[in-house]
């Protein structure tokens, strides 16, 4: 926990976390502790770190991933049964194909390979950026998750890997760390603490007992006791998604499904017309989920649960479009990596190569780059002004290219952070002009 986060330790460290994504051990090992470590580990959904991967550059670039930017309303007070009008889904949007897109040349079908670095992200946006300890005073990491205010961050610590023991807020002014909660595990959990979610002064996050029950808790961010606040029995794979809506916490399953629980506590209830359906952005909720690889576009299909409306996004034949925001969706042709709105108008490349989530806030990507043939590094590109940052993330040689870490954002869009060393960067692109 002390020494300087290595390159390999996190390529290790990452590989094993892939490696989940393969099918679980026989139903009767199911019990066991090996099982249990197995699903903990293929499970996890730290929030702001599982964003991040190891990447290995190489001939191009690999890609990693995100969510969309949430709805202003979300404060609004929501009733399960008041999310759909009539019990019939109202059809679907046709996917009708505007005029194709111009072609993208070859020479657009790698991942860019600059001559020298974009000016350092400290040079180009200052404004966005904040460098604090990485570490508590007493050396345990500290793990960000989200932005409470433009002064204040959210914060875990680890007891062990992936098991969080206290939430903090993280004042970015003063270095001040305040615990809001310790995060209880209780006996019998085989899904840590996960998908922490902060609004209305409360901070909500989900746990999975081993009988399968998925338990929702919450705290005041003031500070206080943790407690859970509803439990529902899912299937082995849990939760993907928390957000908190006024006064309730909405909550999908990863085999689909999406709930509602008061925040005070009370019945778990199913939203109407959310059954096989992911929480996306309240209100929006679609399918697949964010897990969904192999079963087509994630979130290509999705639902405005306040107003009924729906909307499928296109996909041309030869192209293949990878996941979908409420806004924006990332895909490729052939080789060649775009982003465009979901009736596939107004494409356009999109700079470092695949991407497996839409740019946060339809405006941001992050991209692992070649610099020249003998380094490598990863950049922040703000797609609207076509400006770029390096991120100062160091990489490493290896016999086919080079590793390095590229860091995700938060559910929001709005935080990029990272560590660099004992340093721990944090950027609010919201600052960005």
């Amino acid at each position: 926990m002390n020494r300087t986060p290595d390159v390999e330790d996190t390529l290790r460290r990452t590989l094993r976390q892939a490696a989940g994504q393969a099918p679980g051990l026989p139903a009767e090992a199911a019990a066991s502790q090996v099982e249990a470590r197995y699903r903990r580990r293929r499970q996890r959904r730290q929030a702001l770190l599982a964003g991040a991967a190891v990447v290995v550059i190489a001939g191009g670039v690999a890609g990693g991933l995100r969510a969309a930017d949430r709805a202003a309303d979300r404060a609004a007070t929501v009733t399960p049964d008041a999310t759909a009008t009539a019990a019939v889904s109202p059809p679907v949007s046709p996917a009708v194909s505007p005029p194709v897109s111009p072609p993208v040349s070859p020479a657009q079908s790698h991942a860019p390979s600059y001559d020298v670095k974009p000016e350092p992200i400290g040079s180009v946006w200052p404004e966005a950026l904040r460098e604090v300890p990485a570490k508590t005073p007493d050396g345990k990491k500290i793990q960000p998750i989200l932005l409470l205010d433009d002064r204040t961050l959210l914060v875990s610590t680890w007891a062990s890997f992936e098991k969080t023991d206290a939430l903090y807020a993280y004042d970015l002014d003063t270095l001040a760390l305040r615990e809001i909660t310790h995060v209880v595990t209780p006996e019998g959990t085989v899904l840590f603490a996960s998908g922490f979610d902060a609004a209305g002064g409360h901070v909500a996050w989900w746990t999975q007992l081993k009988d399968g029950t998925a338990q929702i808790w919450a705290a005041p961010l003031t500070g206080g006791e943790a407690r859970v606040i509803g439990s529902r029995e899912l299937d082995e794979r849990g939760v993907d998604k928390v957000e908190i809506v006024g006064d309730r916490v909405a909550f999908s399953a990863r085999s689909g499904g999406v709930f509602t629980v008061p925040l005070g506590g009370g019945e778990v209830e199913p939203v109407a017309n959310g059954a096989g359906m992911h929480l996306l952005s309240w209100p929006w909720i679609g399918t697949p989920g964010p897990y969904g690889a192999g079963e087509g576009t994630r979130y290509g299909l999705i639902r405005n649960l306040r107003t009924g409306e729906t909307d499928r996004a296109l996909v041309r034949d030869g192209e293949r479009v990878h996941a979908c925001g409420v806004t924006l969706c990332v895909g490729s042709s052939g080789a060649a990596p775009f982003h465009r709105m979901r009736d596939g108008s107004q494409q356009q490349e999109l700079p470092g190569g695949m991407a497996r989530t839409p740019p946060a806030l339809d405006r941001f990507h992050v991209a692992s780059v070649r610099y020249g043939r003998h380094a490598g590094g990863v950049a922040l590109f703000d797609l609207r002004t076509g400006a770029s940052a390096d991120l100062g993330i160091p990489s490493k040689r290896t016999a086919g290219g080079f590793s390095l870490m590229r860091p995700g954002f938060d559910d929001d869009g709005r935080l990029l952070a990272y560590p660099v060393g004992d340093t721990l960067r944090v950027i609010d692109v919201t600052k960005i002009k």
